[in-house]
């Protein structure tokens, strides 16, 4: 029988089929956030499906990779394309947990160890091990793994918990369920659900995120098990009885209780794409929620020290978010966010600021918000953050995204930044990808497609192995070739001869094309301690107007012409005209203005005054820093590490107790040190 390769396996498999040149151990390593020896376990794995399909195996060459030939990846995609219903698939451990979750939840018969042993084709040790990793997981959610020999494994906790955390990993297995991997589900009741609810999604005229529908049909089952009662706290009945979606879900499913009737509306309230039209914006019961965007975007705007270009449609499309999420946050009913996680790894900066943000949430909502949620603020501001030194060619790119605004944006965001040459024709998804041949020469998606214009497919959050893989497109190296020639030889021209020129920009080509392509150099890293010296440091022991503060704390930065006078005039200005909003505590104000108002470069300075600003009848500065920003990111590090030193109880007594910089600055690393300890001994 032959073998049905695992999701890294296929991982790896096409990333293989996107590259054109070899890939080493380590880049392979590094894109799947894995060990050196687990890809070359996989690679054998995919030897052996290659071997069972009668195909030549993938060589390991030494100090290159691996590669796949232009005359075997046609083969290769129609095999792995390939669904067969009587393939063994080859489950990962993490896998496993997920379906060994699913199954005690979902399953209408007892479970026992032999239904996960013949479920997952693993030995019984295996599956002993996988159920302590099961426990471990549903600590994390409050929940727990519970045994009886009558009625065999059960999950015991809250029950609006255990069955979102069953909609998370649902979703997460989604491609094994289609595919018949899993094999515990009733496939035929499920789809006669799903098409219930696609009925339902027709009625009311609206679309929602893909997988949603299906996932539910997949919870339906649950809803009509007798088990212990659903209790959604804090439930607004009469709101949610008045929707057309609650009349439907009881049209469609009568015999359903009452409160399983409402828990599948409040899933349908919650889920729909991100679209809405002009209307959607009027009436009394959601002007709140756009007052509550506006402040949310202004809050945001003050912590990182930006302003947004496009605020109107941030605003827009943070607004809709907002507005269908409000049933997630309130009533718990969904966990998690799959692309959660990939946010706080690449964009550590980002998120730590919009979680900042995100308290006005939760004062608001009364609920702790989750940090997959804060992901999803994330990736709205993200992806409205303007890019500097931005400009556009003739290379015409489309972005493609399952659906998702937010998802979309921020991939725009990122490709326009790697691509600075592209122009970035639209962001649409799968489902209106119409004719993209008259608008495009390309197309970077986070779902695989069938186009007669070259296709890229990347994750919806870009890996650096997604950047390189773009970078070494065939439509996109030159390009890029061109463009990194051009600016060094900008940079080198005036040390040699003019007729020495064309010889130049000769040997510039053909070293950028040569080789293997390098690993992209990651940028320095622009943190507090990187810019903050003794230089910038000052102390003050007179007292001073809130405007000489300013104009004080700033000398330095105007000394090493990081800034121009007028930025110092425009901050005065803003002070005057808004009054302190620019406070990030009690005693810490962070002074700043636009880029544009006279940034010549990033930089910092922080002065400490012995007897504290008055900037108004309730603000006091001892601590005044002047930040200048050259663009809506780079600083975003040091906003990051700020936050964080202030975090530490009484940071800025400490610093302003210091008799020099050199103090100073040593009392800001052990600040920082202390804040990283404690976030890493919390569990």
């Amino acid at each position: 029988m032959p073998l049905y390769m695992n999701a890294r396996c296929k991982q790896i498999i096409n990333l293989l089929l996107t590259r054109s040149e070899y890939i080493s151990m380590n880049q392979l390593a590094q894109a799947l956030g894995v060990s050196r020896r687990t890809v070359y376990y996989d690679l054998e794995k995919i030897n052996l499906w290659l071997k069972q399909a009668q195909m030549p195996e993938l060589e390991i060459v030494r100090e290159k990779g691996v590669f796949i030939s232009h005359s075997r990846r046609k083969k290769i995609q129609r095999l792995l394309e390939t669904d067969t219903q009587e393939q063994i698939y080859i489950f990962s451990p993490e896998e496993r947990v997920k379906c060994i979750i699913c199954q005690v939840i979902y399953s209408p018969e007892p479970v026992y160890l032999e239904q996960l042993t013949d479920c997952l084709e693993v030995s019984r040790n295996t599956v002993f091990t996988d159920l302590k990793e099961v426990t471990r997981t549903l600590k994390q959610y409050g929940l727990s793994l519970e045994y009886q020999p009558k009625t065999g494994y059960y999950l015991s906790g809250d029950q609006v918990r255990i069955r979102a955390l069953f909609c998370l990993y649902f979703n997460e297995l989604r491609s094994l369920f289609t595919s018949g991997a899993v094999k515990f589900f009733q496939m035929e009741q499920i789809q006669g659900y799903l098409e219930t609810l696609e009925q339902i999604q027709a009625e009311l005229g609206i679309d929602y995120v893909e997988g949603v529908l299906l996932s539910l049909a997949a919870l339906v089952p649950l809803s009509y098990r007798d088990g212990p009662e659903l209790v959604i706290t804090g439930l607004k009945e009469a709101e949610i009885k008045r929707t057309r979606e609650f009349a439907l879900i009881g049209k469609h499913f009568p015999d359903l209780p009452e409160s399983e009737q409402l828990y599948l509306t409040l899933h349908l309230l919650g889920s729909r794409v991100n679209i809405v039209p002009d209307e959607f914006f009027e009436g009394p019961s959601r002007e709140y929620v756009y007052d509550l965007t506006k402040t949310l975007i202004a809050e945001f705007e003050r912590v990182a020290c930006i302003v947004f270009d496009n605020r109107d449609e941030l605003e827009r499309a943070l607004f809709v978010h907002l507005n269908t999420s409000l049933y997630r946050y309130q009533y718990g009913i969904q966990i998690g966010n799959l692309l959660g996680d990939d946010i706080m790894h690449e964009y550590p900066e980002l998120f730590a600021i919009t979680k900042i943000t995100a308290k006005h949430l939760e004062e608001d909502f009364g609920v702790p918000l989750p940090d997959s949620e804060v992901a999803y603020l994330a990736m709205h501001f993200g992806g409205f953050l303007k890019i500097s030194g931005q400009e556009n060619n003739r290379l015409r790119i489309l972005i493609v995204c399952v659906n998702g605004i937010s998802t979309g944006n921020m991939l725009k965001r990122e490709v326009q930044k790697l691509l600075p040459f592209a122009e970035i024709v639209g962001v649409v998804s799968a489902v209106k990808l119409v004719n993209a041949q008259d608008i495009c020469d390309l197309i970077i998606s986070t779902v695989r497609l069938n186009s007669v214009i070259p296709v890229i497919t990347v994750h919806p959050i870009l890996t650096e192995f997604d950047r390189q893989t773009i970078l070494s497109h065939r439509l996109v190296a030159p390009k890029n070739v061109e463009v990194q020639r051009d600016n060094l030889f900008r940079v080198v021209k005036k040390y040699v001869r003019p007729s020495d020129y064309d010889s130049l920009l000769q040997d510039l080509t053909a070293y950028i094309q040569g080789g293997i392509q390098p690993e992209a150099e990651e940028e320095p890293e622009n943190g507090l301690l990187s810019v903050l010296d003794i230089s910038r440091v000052r102390f003050c022991d007179q007292r001073c107007t809130w405007k000489q503060s300013i104009r004080l704390a700033g000398q330095c930065l105007l000394d090493c012409n990081s800034i121009q006078r007028r930025y110092l005039d425009a901050i005065i200005d803003q002070l005057q005209h808004y009054g302190p909003y620019m406070f990030l505590n009690n005693d810490v104000i962070l002074a700043h203005a636009r880029p544009e108002d006279g940034v010549n470069c990033l930089d910092l300075s922080l002065t400490v005054f012995r007897e504290p600003v008055v900037f108004s009848e309730y603000r006091r500065a001892k601590l005044v820093l002047v930040l200048a920003a050259e663009d809506q990111e780079k600083h975003l590090k040091i906003l990051q590490d700020l936050l964080t030193l202030l975090s530490q109880p009484d940071a800025a007594d400490q610093l302003a107790a210091c008799e020099n910089a050199t103090e100073l600055l040593q009392q800001v690393s052990r600040l920082l040190a202390a804040a990283e300890s404690e976030e890493e001994e919390t569990p």
